[in-house]
């Protein structure tokens, strides 16, 4: 028989437990309610995204509804917490844990290991999605063998031309020869470029009898305006320029590197609305599964689609810009049906757009290239499925992505340095561009790779990744600026050939 005084000490005890359970996060038994204690063995890593287009505080609740703050996550920002079954975590906007996100909690439930709280697909979440999953955040890989450090300094800058001139004027670049026409302005109008430091431009009308103006390209400048005493712009062109000129001020002061996307009547650009991979450190890996499995031949998707699923890796090589590389996203089929299909279309690459005076062939791009549509066959739609389940879309259409684009090239030619968001006087933008490599480098010297030159701190950094492996980065920050780190090039061909596929996403909305 048990005495009085036995049980104060068994209640005492069974307290204690209680509360040093309830505050320590990693601890590996429960308490049942009778006070019994029950081992609990299946303790691990669970990771958090923030959705939000602002930071988020991360609290544990315990069993008596004490919360213990466990991390501040920034938009995009992940963390990866030991932790156990039915353990409570909720995420709120205020460090005092008052402003709630919704819904307001998260229960850790066996074998989901990845929860994300903001919008994803258009819902509202934390929502668990069991057949994607990150890295714990402590675990990181050696740099990929694939990328090889450029050692050199680029003098390249974007700038962003517009014209308060009542008629239309064209752009020009100083080449010493007459000028090479880069594209047509109009009143108001935006045209952005990739240029380099000590370039010049100038700006003529629609006849070249009158020059307006000649810039010559700064690192730290961004807007040009080309204006003409005789012919003063409207006011309210005037007013909103010198707010713009404002924002962009307060932005570089505020930090530290120029805001160079688009300035519209409400104000800037609003943060991307798609989701973004974390990339706080390189070798950080996310692992995706997609239910579009390989495919080795044309015929009944049961016979053909060898694999019912596939598990991807996105291994982070670069934070700045995000950049992931990810191996065996196609198969050796998948690439010669790619190529088959855009082959007979081939032609000229062009650089332009409709907005800066169409489309035009220049030797900034020499490379060869054809569209392929979603519907092009089975096994291309069915890529593009892979691609959504990868980047985390709902869906990849005409709606929000261009078609596949094919390029090819061969000895000698290239692309140069240039920014995949340009502005052109509107917030929409490409967001994402997912490059998918058809053919391998013949050696190592063979040239062909894909380098950012603004990337690894300056330095730069050069990468092809291998057939049928992929290279995904995004071209905006999380407060929807282009990112100008996101300069990139293909490099010269020196031997063989090279076959490439890209994806462009876009944000909010394809243009």
């Amino acid at each position: 028989m048990v005495g009085p005084r036995a049980k104060l000490l068994y209640g005492v005890l069974t307290l204690c437990i209680l509360f040093f359970s309830s505050f320590t996060l990693g601890a590996n038994v429960d308490v049942q309610g009778d006070g019994t204690i029950v081992e609990n063995d299946d303790e691990g890593i669970v990771n958090f995204v923030n959705n939000y287009n602002s930071l988020i505080h991360l609290f544990w609740e315990g069993s008596d509804g004490k919360a213990v703050k466990m991390a501040v996550l920034s938009r995009s920002g992940s963390v990866g917490l030991n932790t156990f079954p039915n353990h409570v975590f909720f995420a709120t906007f205020d460090a005092e844990a008052t402003q709630r996100v919704n819904p307001s909690q998260v229960i850790v439930e066996e074998g989901v290991d990845y929860y994300a709280f903001g919008p994803v697909h258009g819902h509202i979440s934390p929502l668990p999605v069991a057949k994607e999953t990150a890295a714990p955040v402590a675990v990181a890989r050696p740099i990929h063998h694939s990328v090889k450090l450029l050692n050199s300094r680029t003098t390249a800058v974007s700038a962003k031309f517009r014209s308060l001139i009542p008629e239309p004027i064209k752009i020009w670049y100083e080449n010493n020869q007459g000028g090479s026409f880069q594209g047509s302005l109009s009143l108001g109008k935006e045209y952005t470029l990739n240029t380099y430091e000590g370039h010049v431009f100038f700006f003529t009308n629609e006849e070249k009898t009158v020059e307006f103006a000649r810039h010559v390209m700064r690192k730290d400048q961004v807007l040009y305006l080309v204006s003409d005493p005789k012919s003063p712009a409207p006011a309210e062109l005037l007013a909103h320029t010198a707010r713009e000129q404002e924002f962009m001020a307060q932005y570089l002061k505020r930090n530290g590197i120029q805001w160079r996307h688009y300035f519209g009547p409400n104000g800037p650009r609003p943060p991307p609305s798609l989701f973004m991979w974390p990339a706080s450190h390189i070798g950080q890996v996310h692992t995706v599964t997609s239910t579009e499995g390989y495919w080795t031949c044309r015929g009944p998707k049961k016979i053909c689609q060898t694999t019912p699923s596939v598990n991807l890796e996105l291994q982070v090589v670069s934070t700045a810009p995000k950049a992931f590389i990810i191996e065996n996203f196609l198969s050796d089929f998948e690439v010669d049906e790619i190529i088959s299909i855009a082959q007979p279309q081939i032609k000229v690459s062009t650089v332009g757009n409709k907005d800066g005076g169409g489309a035009r062939q220049d030797s900034t791009r020499t490379s060869h290239n054809a569209w392929v549509g979603r519907r092009a066959s089975v096994i291309v739609e069915s890529l593009f499925v892979r691609a959504e389940h990868l980047l985390r879309i709902e869906r990849l259409d005409q709606k929000n992505t261009e078609d596949m684009q094919v390029v090819h090239y061969e000895h000698g030619q290239k692309y140069d340095s240039h920014h995949d968001w340009g502005v052109s006087g509107y917030p929409e933008s490409r967001f994402i561009t997912l490059l998918l490599y058809l053919s391998d480098m013949v050696d190592p010297v063979a040239g062909g790779e894909t380098a950012f030159p603004k990337g690894a701190d300056g330095a730069g950094f050069k990468v092809h990744p291998g057939k049928g492996s992929a290279v995904l980065f995004y071209n905006l920050l999380e407060d929807g600026n282009g990112d100008d780190l996101a300069l990139h090039a293909a490099l010269p061909i020196v031997r063989g050939e090279k076959w490439l596929a890209n994806f462009w996403v876009w944000d909010p909305q394809r243009r």
